[in-house]
């Protein structure tokens, strides 16, 4: 018998907006991405920035928490992500504010970057157009304009990399162009392993699809910092997916959710756990061994999935890119659409924002 995820042209029927592409595409977009942030002309930004705000909701807010995450070990200035309609008291005139929407017609965020704007922040705005896009133009702000047309969830690389190349152009962070170009090659070798034409039997993104169907994911963080990968697979798994799924993050939840796993089987069996990690030493090897014994020895499916790369970059997209093809191939199995968000744009229309 021919594994449902193996006839193609079936699965074809169930994405007629073609998420599948705009994952198996991403290489492209990081590339893309870059070039319209180093072309982009900059205007009216302080030279005595001290911290960064990113403003974003949803798909076009992760880019705020990749950049905290990747910027780490480097950044010599605190990196803080807003998902609200207002701001916290410190914004000021020292403040760099990316206000981020791929639409251009997030509410949550145009209100906040009119609001950073009036305390004298220097604002970028980072969109495909809308409101954001003309309020930008209007008080001649600095504008990364990236293409339309995508789920923004799909628009990962356009709402993630711009950031960088301007912080790096503007001499806050090191040169980021290395770290681009390894991660376009590390994507676009990995997809060759995860794309559609390989059977499930050679193909680890559809095996995991396999592992998660009619189960709840639960996606753990080996690290504090990748916290963010953990996310991206669960935001991926219930917007592309339309599954429920939780995630945490090492070392915070063996001083609690830890304990959720010694719940009766009737709550346990329902679940499968994928560990993301970049490596697995001292305390930490211990932390995760134990856990997977423990709970592989209640049923439950689990996966360790390990980040590649030189840079953080490389590494949190390595973290990610299997997700975001696995995902697909969840929604293939469940018989979803993985680019349709029906509950999302209802709720929209109830309150009566724009679509995205």
């Amino acid at each position: 018998m021919v594994e449902k995820l193996d006839q193609i042209e079936e699965l074809k029927k169930l994405d007629p907006k073609d998420m599948y592409s705009a994952v198996y595409n991403l290489p492209e977009q990081i590339e893309r991405a870059a070039e319209v942030a180093y072309n982009a002309e900059i205007k009216n930004i302080s030279d005595k920035i001290d911290k960064v705000l990113v403003l974003g909701m949803g798909g076009s807010a992760i880019g705020g928490d990749v950049l905290q995450s990747v910027l780490f070990k480097e950044a010599k200035f605190p990196v803080f992500v807003n998902r609200d309609y207002d701001l916290p008291n410190w914004v000021d005139e020292s403040t760099l504010v990316f206000a981020v929407s791929y639409s251009g017609h997030t509410v949550e965020t145009i209100n906040s970057a009119k609001l950073s704007y009036s305390r004298g922040a220097s604002v970028v705005a980072v969109t495909s157009g809308g409101v954001l896009k003309e309020f930008a133009q209007e008080n001649n702000l600095t504008l990364v304009e990236i293409p339309s047309g995508m789920a923004p969830r799909a628009a990962i690389g356009y709402v993630t990399i711009p950031s960088f190349v301007i912080l790096e152009r503007l001499g806050l962070i090191s040169s980021k162009k290395k770290d681009i170009e390894e991660t376009v090659a590390y994507l676009r070798n990995k997809r060759e392993e995860f794309k559609i034409e390989v059977p499930t039997e050679q193909n680890v993104a559809k095996k995991v699809a396999k592992m998660m169907f009619k189960h709840i994911p639960v996606i753990y963080a080996v690290e504090e910092k990748w916290k963010v990968a953990a996310y991206r697979w669960k935001c991926q798994i219930n917007e592309n997916s339309k599954y429920p799924a939780f995630y945490h993050f090492f070392p915070e939840l063996n001083h609690n959710e830890i304990m959720a796993w010694e719940a009766i089987d009737n709550v346990i069996k329902p679940l499968t756990l994928i560990f993301l990690y970049t490596s697995l030493e001292g305390e930490m090897k211990i932390r995760v061994e134990f856990m997977q014994e423990k709970i592989s020895a209640r049923g439950v499916p689990v996966f360790l999935w390990q980040a590649e790369g030189n840079n953080p970059l490389t590494q949190f997209f390595s973290l990610t890119y299997l997700g975001d093809f696995a995902t697909v191939y969840l929604a293939y199995l469940a018989d979803k659409d993985p680019f349709s968000i029906g509950y999302i744009n209802e709720l929209k229309l109830r309150i009566g924002q724009a679509l995205s």
